[in-house]
């Protein structure tokens, strides 16, 4: 069963570790493009089922990999500089982290602070 609508082009970004891809489909074939060493042989396989499984290209390759699978449409990947993801994803969690950190203390200042102004009336 093939997809009724399958985008011409969409970028995406996969989360864990945090990568991004861009995929065009067209008539000859699917082309995705991530950044160089991206990806394992495993992962690949993993992507592209899941970009079958959510309508990003055709529903024949979620079965992409088994040993009775037959591709008629081929699959590329190719590599693409621009696509590397500048701040890693454990930075941000860190950034996001230290930001929830001073939120807490500040409110816990600001409580402390009414508490004593309080208490000295």
């Amino acid at each position: 069963m093939r997809v009724q609508y399958v985008p011409e082009k969409v970028e995406l970004t996969l989360r864990d570790p945090e990568k991004r891809i861009v995929v065009e489909n067209s008539d000859h074939g699917v082309v995705i493009h991530s950044a160089p060493h991206n990806f394992t042989r495993r992962e690949k396989i993993r992507v592209i089922r899941y970009l079958a499984a959510e309508g990003f290209i055709s529903d024949e390759f979620e079965d992409f990999a088994t040993p009775d699978s037959r591709m008629p449409t081929p699959i590329a990947w190719g590599a693409d500089p621009k696509l590397a993801i500048s701040q890693p994803s454990g930075l941000r969690r860190v950034d996001r982290l230290m930001l929830q950190l001073f939120v807490s203390v500040s409110i816990l200042w600001l409580v402390q602070l009414a508490l004593a102004f309080l208490i000295s009336r």
